[in-house]
């Protein structure tokens, strides 16, 4: 068996146990019986162990099988990561594991606190079902997506101090994406139709060109309201900010085939407590 001690992560509906099925075998969660005062400290700003995740692989299977379990820990932190809006990581081996950490992987999600998190699933089921569409997609779409890179800096993004930090991170994932989309037109678009042509082969709305205009304003004037931005106040600039970032999540529920966003999760309100500098 080979298994690992999970930082910071709660599941809507925060089950007990919790079966994952993925190309390796099955992947057990199980909630740690200090659940409870682990979910009181996240709360408060700290980071805390909330569940074990395990796999009964183990040397007897041969390496082959091990090394093949152990590659899939890195699309369920990142994967949990993402469906929870936390940052989620094992940081030791569980006593009994037939593979021990020595370091966690610099794959994996730094420990953070980020509060309660913000799901893209309202269910057990959803959640559970959406992180085995993620880890399969891993080998193949996630690397062409460049997943690795885009949840981390996700993660970044929502971990931010200012709105401005904020929406900078939130929309070099959508330069990301348009590089993406550049190689697979096999020529240079610029940014805003890069996006464009993005959501129409993820068949998603397409964005409006407030983002780009916010963007552009903030980097060559220094400010988020101005140019051909049309906003007008705080409340403009977050109802972008949170247009950008669902537009992120329906993308990405297209290309890795996780199915329909089951909750969109951002709106201006999530925003408008963010340190504001340049307004």
């Amino acid at each position: 068996m080979i298994g690992f001690w999970i930082v910071n992560l709660l599941v809507p509906g925060e089950p007990q146990s919790m079966a994952i099925n993925t190309p390796s075998g099955t992947w057990t969660l199980d909630k740690v019986a200090f659940y409870a005062t682990s979910t009181k400290a996240i709360r408060n700003g700290q980071c805390a162990h909330t569940y074990a995740l395990e796999h009964p692989v183990s040397m007897a299977n041969g390496a082959a099988a091990c090394d093949l379990a152990f590659a899939e820990v890195t699309p369920l932190v990142l994967g949990a990561s993402y469906l929870s809006g936390l940052s989620v990581t094992a940081n030791q081996s569980l006593p009994y594991s037939d593979a021990t950490i020595m370091q966690p992987s610099n794959h994996w999600p730094r420990e953070r606190s980020m509060g309660d998190g913000n799901a893209v699933v309202a269910t057990t089921v959803e959640f559970q079902t959406v992180l085995e569409a993620f880890v399969t997609a891993w080998p193949f779409a996630g690397q062409h997506e460049k997943v690795l890179l885009m949840i981390h800096h996700w993660l970044d993004s929502l971990a931010c101090w200012s709105f401005e930090d904020f929406y900078l991170s939130a929309t070099t994932l959508l330069q990301i994406i348009a590089a993406t989309e550049e190689s697979i037109e096999g020529k240079d678009l610029y940014y805003f139709d890069a996006v464009t042509s993005a959501a129409k082969r993820a068949g998603i709305h397409a964005l409006k060109r407030d983002f780009k205009d916010m963007r552009n304003n903030l980097i060559h004037e220094g400010k988020l309201l101005g140019g051909r931005f049309s906003g007008q106040s705080l409340q403009d600039c977050a109802a972008v900010a949170a247009d950008v970032l669902n537009w992120f999540d329906a993308y990405l529920h297209s290309v890795l085939g996780l199915g329909a966003v089951r909750r969109q999760r951002f709106s201006f309100q999530n925003f408008l407590s963010l340190n504001t500098y340049s307004l």
